[in-house]
């Protein structure tokens, strides 16, 4: 529900792929956005900036896809989360926490309708069809078995959708 609130506040239909989070969490959010490199490990995080303003910083030295995935987790962060501090979380909340930023960019990138249309138009391997949404295969696949999807007649034997087996 928030991640469809933030794609219409950034004027992005359901039917429309983000290939840049960031960019749309500028235009759709209070947060600056900074592209730095970052040490090794870091993909993104939240900061705050000159008189306490949020930002959003991205790790460029992860590929564009990456860069993507962690900009739409820490919206996750900042529209989920807001007010708190990780640091003073327990163990358990911080992983409940980074699945919820999780779950959040999912729903965001890969919102059902845009995923059901890409497969069921597309005839193409699935690692076009992530790219062409901006996220990895990875993702995409994950998000294909939450929709149930894989039952549907685009990934059935002899289907023009490859990259996908019988038991996805």
């Amino acid at each position: 529900m928030a991640a469809s609130l933030l794609r219409r506040r950034g004027g992005l239909p359901a039917s429309a792929p983000i290939l840049d989070a960031a960019d749309l969490a500028r235009t759709a959010t209070s947060l600056r956005v900074y592209r730095r490199p970052l040490p090794l490990g870091i993909r993104g995080l939240l900061a705050s900036v000159g008189r306490g303003r949020p930002a959003l910083v991205i790790n460029v030295r992860l590929p564009a896809v990456d860069r993507n995935v962690s900009a739409a987790h820490e919206l996750g962060h900042w529209v989920l989360h807001a007010g708190t501090t990780p640091d003073a979380a327990e163990r358990g909340e911080r992983r409940r926490r980074e699945w919820e930023a999780d779950r959040f960019a999912l729903e965001l990138l890969l919102p059902g309708a845009l995923v059901w249309r890409v497969l069921a138009e597309r005839r193409c391997p699935m690692a076009a069809a992530a790219a062409r949404l901006g996220v990895p295969g990875t993702y995409l696949l994950r998000r294909i078995r939450e929709l149930r999807l894989a039952n549907q007649p685009f990934f059935r034997r002899g289907s023009p959708v490859r990259g996908f087996s019988d038991t996805t």
